[in-house]
């Protein structure tokens, strides 16, 4: 059976704040730093974004905020060559096999 695909957007209430000019009202940017945010979108596997989304309902953070402390431990687990060889041996590669 084919896997399903979904689109998860990390987008940020910073990102929006600072695009409206509402740096104040939102409580995302202080006057003394700016903060830089890129916004990614990314497919994922059905029960992983399923997963993802009930996981930060229950805990009352965003899904942006899972996904970032998820990345920053990943790459903290070793070199970018260490990494790669990692995921080949999962089976990732450049496109998403559906």
């Amino acid at each position: 059976m084919p896997r399903k695909k979904i689109a998860v957007n990390s987008s940020s209430t910073a990102l929006a704040a600072k695009r409206s000019g509402n740096h104040r009202a939102s409580g995302a940017l202080s006057a003394k730093a700016a903060v830089r945010i890129a916004t990614v979108s990314h497919t994922l596997d059905v029960k992983l974004a399923e997963r993802l989304r009930e996981f930060a309902f229950r805990q009352r953070v965003s899904e942006s905020a899972v996904i970032e402390h998820a990345l920053k431990g990943f790459f903290d687990d070793g070199t970018d060559a260490e990494l790669g060889s990692v995921l080949r041996k999962a089976g990732a590669t450049l496109r998403r096999r559906v």
